[in-house]
């Protein structure tokens, strides 16, 4: 199976709206989620529940639990570098 990259969104005026989510968690959370990024770069597509679940045709989200909180990040697949999606993901 291809390695997949995690890539953040990055807004034009150069902010990871994503990657400062992620840093403004508690460090628990914040190391789970890290965890959870490295999971999906090892699964990419064949990642399922309850680590990743399909919510529409393109968009998934990756789910992470720490005692009774839980994040839920949005994400979708670039194929051949084609990125179908103009703007985005928070």
């Amino acid at each position: 199976m291809e390695n997949f990259t995690v890539e953040y969104f990055e807004r034009e005026d150069g902010t990871f709206p994503a990657e400062e989510f992620i840093l403004s968690q508690n460090i628990k959370m914040r190391a789970k989620i890290f965890r959870m990024l490295e999971l999906l770069e090892l699964k990419g597509n064949e990642l399922r529940e309850p680590y990743s679940k399909k919510i529409s045709d393109d968009i998934y989200e990756l789910r992470t639990k720490q005692g009774s909180d839980i994040t839920r990040i949005l994400y979708f697949f670039v194929v051949d570098k084609k990125n179908y999606f103009n703007k985005w993901l928070c």
